[in-house]
This record gives C-alpha cells, sequence and structure tokens, in this order.
C-alpha cells in the first residue's frame, strides 16, 4: 500500500494526474524469486478500474510508471547509479520537460544515465554526451564525446531542428538550457 501511494504521487507530478495506481500481492510457492508475486495495476484515466499494466498502459504511460517506481524504490535503495535508456519513449513536449526535470531531481543523490532523444531531456542533464555510430567496411563502432557548452548548444539545436541548424534552434537551445538551470553556453 505504501509503495503504491508513493508512485501514485510521482505520477501525479510526472503530468499523470488521474492515473491510479496499485500492487496486488499473491502468494506463490517458494522459488529463488521468493514467496510473493507482484502485479502492477494501472489505469490513466478516470471511470476504469485499475488493470494489469502491461495490458493497459501506452508505452509514454509505461516509462512514466517506470521512471515514478524507480523514484520511489530510490529513496530506500543503496543502488548508485540508475540507467535510463529512452525512458522518455512515445512523450510529447510537456511531458518531456516534467521527465527531465525528475531525473534531474533523482541525480542529486544518484548517479543518472540516460539515453535520450529529446532535446527536453538531454536539456536536463548535468553533463552532455554526444554518442556517434560509425560504419567502416568491416564493422560498426560506438563514439562518445563529452560536448562543451558550445558544442552541447550545437546539439540540442541539431535536434531541435532534426538536422537544420537555424539561428531559431540555437536561440531555443540556449534557452532550453537556461530554463533548465544549466546556465549560459
Amino acid at each position: 500500500a505504501a509503495l503504491a501511494a508513493a508512485v501514485q504521487r510521482e505520477l501525479r507530478a510526472l503530468e499523470l494526474t488521474q492515473a491510479e495506481f496499485d500492487v496486488r500481492l499473491a502468494e506463490t510457492p517458494l522459488s529463488p524469486a521468493g514467496l510473493d508475486a507482484a502485479e502492477f495495476l494501472f489505469v490513466a484515466n478516470p471511470g476504469a478500474p485499475p488493470r494489469d499494466l502491461r495490458k493497459t498502459a501506452s508505452s509514454g504511460e509505461i516509462s512514466r510508471v517506470m521512471l515514478a517506481v524507480k523514484s520511489v524504490l530510490a529513496r530506500h535503495d543503496r543502488v548508485p547509479v540508475l540507467v535510463f535508456d529512452e525512458i522518455d519513449v512515445n512523450l510529447g513536449g510537456r511531458a518531456a520537460v516534467v521527465v527531465g526535470r525528475k531525473l534531474r531531481e533523482l541525480a542529486r543523490h544518484r548517479q543518472v544515465l540516460c539515453i535520450t532523444h529529446l532535446p527536453q531531456v538531454a536539456a536536463c542533464g548535468g553533463a552532455h554526451f554526444a554518442v556517434r555510430k560509425t560504419m567502416d567496411s568491416r564493422r560498426a563502432a560506438t563514439e562518445v564525446h563529452k560536448l562543451d557548452p558550445p558544442a552541447r548548444v550545437e546539439e540540442l539545436a541539431r535536434m531541435l531542428g532534426g538536422g537544420e541548424m537555424t539561428a531559431i534552434a540555437f536561440r531555443h537551445a540556449r534557452e532550453m538550457l537556461r530554463r533548465a538551470g544549466q546556465g549560459k553556453a
């Protein structure tokens, strides 16, 4: 009950203001996984009963439920690093900003690594790395580069403009960083 209530509070903060979340426990035969099976129940909108999260939530809703669950559990565990691989999948602009801020909040007490394609989320990070895949005639390789402030603005502008580097995209990138509390670049 305490986990469900805490996750529900986090969901409200993540723009799922009408969502209901619950946890159902069932006793199972003893196994290496323990004696209990947990089922997450969810409904995004009022009027329907919560059902199995896997069967009812959209991918964007699942992303935010996962972030809410990890946020709650991070308060009680000693895991020093949290990795989110596209936790912001299928989110729109406002929800992406909220997710970015939540990730930044988590990063105050944990190392957070987040792979994202959304500039709203990337702007909230304390550091920004660009990941590029390169190909030669025999194989693929991945390159990771930490971006300095000017390169960060350029990368955000690229993300915003779909590859087109316009003055408006650069101005918007600088504004996103300013609003995210990352200062001027």
